[in-house]
C-alpha cells in the first residue's frame, strides 16, 4: 500500500515537470521572429524541435493523467 503512495507521489511529481517544461517550450515558441532571413530559418528548425517536444511531452502527460485517474 505505501508503495501506490510512492508511485503516486512519483507521478504527480513528474506531472508537474511536464507541465512547467510545456510552460517553457510555449514561452520559447512565442518569440517573434528575426528580420534576418536566415536567422528566421534558424528559429523555424527550432521551432520544429520544440513542437515535436511538445507532443511528446503532451503524450507523457496523458499518460500520467490516466494512471492517475485510474487509482
Amino acid at each position: 500500500m505505501n508503495e501506490g503512495k510512492v508511485d503516486r507521489k512519483a507521478l504527480e511529481r513528474r506531472r508537474q515537470e511536464i507541465l512547467d517544461q510545456l510552460d517553457r517550450v510555449n514561452e520559447e515558441l512565442r518569440v517573434e521572429l528575426d528580420r534576418d532571413p536566415e536567422e528566421q530559418a534558424i528559429q523555424l528548425e527550432q521551432d520544429e524541435v520544440s513542437i515535436s517536444m511538445e507532443d511528446g511531452l503532451r503524450r507523457e502527460l496523458t499518460d500520467i493523467e490516466e494512471k492517475l485517474a485510474a487509482e
